[in-house]
């Protein structure tokens, strides 16, 4: 199995994002000066009955400068500390590639602007299968989408986040990607991946509406559901992991 993260593509998308900044301060600057030479150097007196108007369009071009200037330096920042790979998503693939053959491609830290951020994604002949890992000791408790974290005296707090509304969001993104593409005919699957093994973590799970598994449990957890059958032409999936890598 090949276990990789798509870089180029990623340093590409951070390269646009530079670009972009660099317009947008450059833009914002333009608006900026014009505005303050205006208040400077006003067009209009005060008893002019324009000025109103005036004053307003001066106020709003400064205004507009400052945000796209501001939002430059947000840009700026974006880019230069854009994440070029997942850690966690790397020792997951690892896991997988203990019995995982050629056929199969995982693509770790996958980043675009239709999709959103995916920890991993792994393309195969049954399809492709979403991976939404999690780092976290403690005592869990799954139910459809809600999670439940055991606290220290037994009780069950709700959790402020659900890894499964974002596995499902993941999913629905990538079905919506693939009909875009002409590719809806490969199928698309989801899992919850706990990194840190029993006792530090413990998952109860009941009715999941996506499959909840240790690192070592990968192989027969998705026996009857992903890895069931193969569904997939090697073409589609030639064409799926170059959509996905470039």
């Amino acid at each position: 199995m090949r276990n990789i993260a798509p870089k180029r593509a990623l340093a590409r998308r951070s390269r646009r994002l530079l670009t972009l900044a660099v317009f947008s301060f450059l833009i914002g600057l333009v608006f900026s000066v014009l505005a303050l030479l205006l208040f400077v150097v006003p067009l209009l007196v005060p008893s002019n009955p324009s000025f109103d108007l005036y004053n307003l369009l001066r106020t709003g071009a400064l205004i507009f400068g400052v945000l796209l200037i501001i939002l430059a330096v947000v840009m700026v920042v974006r880019a230069l500390t854009w994440r070029m790979d997942n850690p966690l998503a790397q020792v997951t693939g690892e896991a997988l590639s203990e019995f995982l053959g050629d056929e199969y491609l995982f693509l770790r830290n996958v980043s675009k602007s239709a999709l959103g951020y995916i920890d991993a994604i792994l393309i195969g002949p049954p399809g492709a299968l979403i991976f939404r890992i999690i780092d976290r000791e403690g005592v869990f408790f799954n139910e459809g989408k809600r999670w439940m974290l055991q606290r220290e005296k037994g009780e069950w707090l709700p959790m402020r986040w659900s890894p499964t509304v974002e596995a499902v969001e993941d999913i629905q993104k990538l079905r919506a990607y693939l009909a875009r593409h002409d590719l809806e005919q490969i199928q698309v699957w989801g899992v919850i991946v706990m990194t840190q093994p029993p006792p530090q973590t413990q998952v109860t799970v009941d009715n999941a509406l996506v499959p909840v598994a240790f690192l070592d449990e990968l192989s027969y957890k998705l026996s009857d559901t992903y890895f069931a059958k193969d569904r997939v032409s090697p073409s589609d999936l030639a064409e799926l992991a170059n959509l996905l890598m470039n």
